[in-house]
């Protein structure tokens, strides 16, 4: 889309027409316009030719001035209001359209008749007024180009055949008639350069605007790769902390319960000694997909915590439930029958899980997002002491002592759920 907006800004200046398919949208947002501005120019318009009644009254006089009262009052003034009224709401630019040449055209034959009757010291002044008319109702009015020229030629038009059918362009007035004509084309001039200002308007705010939905979604990727583990597709270990910090405030704010489970896959490094990290990696994408599936069915959150230890978080979850999410991803790991090639061919790869769980209250008496890992960090290093492909829990507790054995942890010494 960026492609044809740049071409429709560098397009020659006698070319309004925009590339095909953003003209197409150009017209669809601009084919209503809010009426009250034509609405209230139309009725300034009207208040100034009911005004220059004081004038004709002046050059006709108390007898001939009916003529022009009646042709203000019960012709134009009828043709104004109708128009006004039609230009409620967000009228179609044909409307507005149509209002104002109607309005224009009506009073260009009251002022014309006004000439050709007025005393001939004064016709000159309604033959100006009378190119006035068009000139300053085109200006104001927002027509799209193509409108104007309708509304520009109707008028030019209209007024010089009242000028010669009245006869009002005589040798005597020097051809005034005529020279004077060219003012009711001003306006296409104006026309066309608000009209190419609006399309360029509406050609750089697009791609502003497509710029800013671009760089949002550069972002949004940003903010998920980010977040997310390129292997296994799961959160990394950066946000599953940050959503753990989170949930145990929350926790502590209503008072419930939050689970976390450490999972790691059993003899990983051996089946990549033996069958290589291309298995591995695939070993670890079909973990990951097995462990998403089990947490999520608990309504929880998993992760990629590092190498081949997976972990999750399961808000609200007490002890028990814990320890059931905790069976249901040993299990789930357990079924894919994934061959371990450092192991006996009946040894299908396993996990050992370590979980544990705490109520919101207990951060009163020190215990932070930390402690529940340190807490499912020590369950694990416990099945993996028991001979693996099992799940043990432990509470956590806040400051305490750990000793430094196990896989480079250190874990809290915590006595058993």
């Amino acid at each position: 889309m960026l492609q044809p907006i740049e071409a429709g800004l560098s397009r020659p200046w006698y070319r309004l027409k925009l590339p095909e398919v953003l003209e197409a949208q150009y017209r669809a947002e601009t084919a209503r316009q809010d009426g009250f501005y034509v609405q209230s120019w139309l009725a300034i318009f009207t208040l100034f030719n009911v005004l220059s009644l004081v004038m004709d009254r002046e050059v006709f006089g108390p007898e001939g001035f009916i003529v022009p009262l009646a042709m203000t009052l019960g012709v134009f003034c009828p043709v104004a209001l109708i128009a006004i009224a039609s230009l409620r709401g967000r009228p179609t630019m044909v409307r507005i359209s149509g209002a104002v040449l109607a309005t224009a055209l009506v009073d260009i034959v009251v002022v014309l008749n006004c000439a050709y009757l007025a005393p001939a010291p004064h016709t000159d002044v309604y033959i100006i007024i009378a190119t006035i008319v068009p000139l300053v109702v085109g200006l104001i009015a927002p027509l799209p180009f193509r409108h104007c020229l309708w509304f520009c030629g109707c008028s030019f038009a209209l007024y010089v055949g009242l000028v010669l059918g009245f006869g009002l362009c005589t040798a005597e007035r020097s051809g005034l008639p005529l020279l004077v004509s060219g003012l009711i084309l001003v306006p296409l001039k104006l026309c066309y350069s608000r009209e190419w200002a609006a399309r360029n308007t509406f050609l750089i705010a697009l791609r502003v605007k497509l710029q800013a939905e671009a760089l949002a979604r550069a972002n949004a990727r940003l903010t998920v790769l980010s977040e997310t583990d390129s292997l296994t597709t799961l959160s990394n270990r950066r946000h599953f902390t940050e959503r753990l910090e989170a949930a145990w405030d929350l926790a502590g704010e209503q008072d419930a319960w939050l689970g976390v489970i450490l999972i790691d896959i059993d003899h990983f490094k051996l089946l990549n000694d033996t069958a290589g990290h291309a298995e591995g990696d695939l070993c670890l994408v079909a973990v990951a997909a097995a462990v998403q599936a089990s947490v999520e069915a608990h309504g929880g959150l998993a992760a990629r915590y590092g190498g081949e230890e997976f972990a999750a978080l399961l808000p609200g979850a007490e002890s028990a439930a814990v320890r059931l999410a905790g069976e249901a991803i040993r299990t789930a790991v357990a079924d894919l029958g994934i061959r371990h090639p450092g192991l006996s061919a009946e040894t299908p790869v396993t996990v050992s899980v370590g979980v544990t769980a705490a109520r919101g209250r207990t951060r009163d008496f020190g215990i932070q997002a930390s402690d529940l890992l340190r807490a499912a960090d020590f369950a694990l290093y416990a099945a993996k002491n028991e001979g693996r492909n099992r799940v043990e829990s432990f509470m956590p507790a806040a400051n305490a002592n750990r000793p430094a054995e196990g896989k480079g942890r250190s874990h809290a010494a915590v006595p058993s759920v």
